[in-house]
């Protein structure tokens, strides 16, 4: 029978708060990253069940994290680190057999898209070595090789790999990024799966290249994947990366973030900043005179202007993608990725791989399906693996996580852990809904493995079920106190590190607050 030969998450949100893998103190906004959640457990647990029952035992299966795994937008980087040290030990437990391979393939997305920017940065370093004094250099990519076990020039996160390997038992443990697209290839070159993030698909993500076709209509559209990231990856590194990690004003975004999953919110949004503006701006001069018609307006744009923020995709209830997204979907498999195939098509020769599978994440609404592209002979096969936040008021039934195996033979199969539901019991995993060519001998032996009352997979339900219950009460708690002041923080270390030589700013002492193990975190939208 068919192994697993390969296990595909995302959207961890690793350090966020909403994340219902993140565990959380009493006061239900601060995460505690000595402890791992129920879920995370449970999580390790449905995964050590799968990979042990692989038939081959020599021979572990490679973790492929496809984005959004720490949450870098809206958690502070120490709090994200050591919550995903927490899975790291016990996918690679200090006192049993590792799951998988020491090799990780690690796919970074909008949320954790500066470790592909630090990556970036160190393979560029490591290419300079190469050239001589004399020789001019080259211009950084933007983009790694699509088959990343065929790169010559393999990119790793050093920030990770030093994480990883804290623990002795986890020295040889690498981390290997691929960006933004990550492939792997059957012998013959007619079979390819490729793993990425998702946020592509949303135009969001494309907007310094929208506002420089508006700035200097009719030039082209940038062609190939890494002219797309060139163009963008300044916008999607700062607003989605880095921003909400600035100090006081990072805290303060990530409290707007939440905001914005409340109309009431938003209009609470709009009339602040709309007073603040009016007020300056007439506060001398005629511009006086007309306070009464300028704050209106200012606030109906700042609330438009709110909303269409607040409208991201996973904000579209009602299918699986929304038109706009799945224009996007359809215009990144047609365009960039159809280009890097053939760019590095077997041989050179230009010929497109006969079936091609794309696995993504971003929307956190799991589903498969399949997409006639432009410029492919056949289908793609298309699996989407969801995400682990809570980041609406109400429960969004099409909310939730799929786990993406693939084996051998480069088949694929979903298994969908959990949807949100408001029922407990409606919580249950199964094997997603296979496509007719993938219903087959791997398909089936997971059916017969996964049985949605054994006690791993019914303790992981409940679990579930029970965390994205806090969450979405958490969320409206946040939202109804917001702008409230905060108490101040605790600027004494811990008597455990009372030792270290290290000498830290206020500000950083502070952020530690009192318990070594808990720290503030923001949410995540």
């Amino acid at each position: 029978m068919p192994d697993i030969r390969y296990v595909c998450l995302s959207d961890l949100h690793f350090g966020a708060a909403n994340s219902i893998l993140s565990c959380l103190v009493k006061d239900g906004v601060t995460v505690d990253t000595t402890t791992a959640s129920s879920v995370l457990d449970g999580l390790a647990e449905a995964l050590a069940s799968l990979v042990r029952a692989n038939e081959d035992k020599t021979r572990k299966p490679t973790l492929v994290l496809n984005g959004d795994i720490l949450e870098l937008a809206l958690a502070n980087d120490n709090v994200a680190l050591m919550v995903f040290e927490l899975f790291l030990d016990r996918i690679f437990p200090p006192d049993g057999e590792a799951l998988f391979e020491d090799t990780i393939l690690y796919q970074p997305g909008n949320h954790d898209h500066h470790l592909w920017e630090t990556a970036r940065e160190l393979q560029y370093a490591n290419l300079i070595k190469e050239f001589g004094s004399d020789t001019p250099l080259p211009i950084p990519w933007h983009s790694t090789r699509l088959y990343y076990r065929e790169d010559p020039r393999p990119v790793r996160s050093a920030l990770l790999e030093q994480m990883a390997r804290r623990r002795p038992r986890r020295r040889g443990v690498k981390i290997r990024v691929s960006y933004p697209n990550a492939g792997i290839r059957s012998a013959d070159g007619r079979t390819s799966i490729v793993f990425h993030h998702g946020h592509f698909v949303e135009s969001m993500y494309h907007l310094m290249t929208t506002l420089n076709d508006f700035i200097f209509p009719g030039r082209p559209a940038p062609a190939q994947v890494w002219d797309v990231e060139a163009q963008n990856f300044a916008w999607i590194d700062f607003f989605w990366s880095t921003l909400g990690r600035s100090g006081q004003v990072g805290e303060d975004v990530g409290i707007i973030y939440d905001m914005l999953q409340s109309d009431e919110a938003i209009q609470k949004l709009a009339v602040n900043l709309a007073d603040g503006i009016t007020a300056t701006s007439t506060r001398k001069g005629t511009a006086a005179h007309f306070r009464w018609l300028i704050r209106p307006l200012l606030q109906k744009m700042i609330k438009m202007l709110a909303s269409r923020i607040a409208a991201s995709e996973r904000k579209a209830p009602a299918a699986a993608l929304s038109d706009n997204a799945e224009t996007g979907l359809m215009a990144y498999l047609a365009g960039p990725l159809v280009r890097q195939l053939a760019s590095e098509a077997p041989h050179r020769d230009g010929r497109l791989p006969e079936q091609v599978k794309f696995v993504f994440g971003h929307t956190h609404k799991p589903f498969v399906g399949m997409r006639d592209v432009l410029g492919l002979a056949n289908p793609v096969r298309v699996f989407n693996t969801g995400g682990w936040v809570v980041d609406t008021l109400e429960v969004e039934p099409l909310h939730g996580a799929n786990l993406a195996l693939i084996d051998e033979n480069l088949e694929v199969a979903c298994v969908r852990l959990y949807n949100q539901a408001v029922d407990a019991t409606a919580y249950h995993v199964r094997v997603d809904d296979g496509l007719p060519p993938e219903q087959g001998p791997f398909y089936r032996r997971l059916s017969g493995l996964i049985q949605p009352g054994d006690d791993v997979w019914a303790s992981f339900s409940e679990a579930a079920a029970t965390l994205v219950n806090e969450r979405e009460k958490t969320l409206a708690e946040i939202i109804a106190n917001a702008g409230q002041p905060r108490p101040s923080r605790s600027p004494t270390t811990p008597s455990a590190r009372s030792d270290h030589r290290i000498q830290h700013p206020p500000s950083v002492m502070a952020a530690r607050g009192a318990d070594a193990g808990v720290a503030h975190s923001r949410r995540v939208s």
